[in-house]
């Protein structure tokens, strides 16, 4: 198995070049002045009210964010107590609709039927079976002796029945 390695690289040539030193050589007629070879920038003071209206403006954000998380657990709040209102009245509609559903049983209600109301089943002898023309028309005849009252009233039913009222 053949071993990487950084051999095959050199990396001498991503590292900073030096320079060679020069001595340095007083300049004629001009002041003996050293620079610094890093100049420290000056900081300039911020005024007094530019501090107070930055401070200002983050403290507002602060207690803008901080209203919004309260009002936010307040809505989460009123939610939970929602839905578990919301479970109480399922669970309490479930056992209504059970209770409902044995009362209004078949049983329950021949029982009634027979017991309070005296009503009792019926014999093939009490059926009665009715025979139809075999035109299966039913004609319904008008009187001719209606008066305009009349008339007029059938009119406005007529009326309200193609109006849908």
């Amino acid at each position: 198995m053949a071993q990487r390695s950084n051999l095959a690289y050199d990396l001498s040539v991503y590292e900073p070049k030096k320079r060679p030193a020069q001595p340095e050589q007083p300049q004629r007629n001009a002041p003996n002045i050293k620079m610094k070879k890093n100049p420290v920038p000056v900081k300039r003071r911020e005024s007094a009210f530019k501090f107070a209206m930055r401070a200002f403006f983050v403290m507002a954000v602060l207690c803008a964010i901080l209203y919004g998380k309260v009002e936010t657990n307040t809505l989460f709040g009123e939610i939970s107590g929602l839905e578990s209102d919301l479970k109480d009245l399922q669970s309490e509609n479930i056992t209504l609709a059970a209770e409902y559903e044995a009362r209004t049983s078949l049983k329950n209600v021949e029982d009634y039927a027979e017991n309070v109301l005296g009503l009792k089943k019926l014999d093939k002898a009490q059926i009665e079976y009715v025979d139809l023309p075999s035109d299966k028309v039913i004609e319904i005849v008008e009187t001719e002796n209606k008066n305009i009252f009349v008339i007029i009233r059938n009119k406005i039913n007529e009326l309200r029945e193609y109006l849908g009222a």
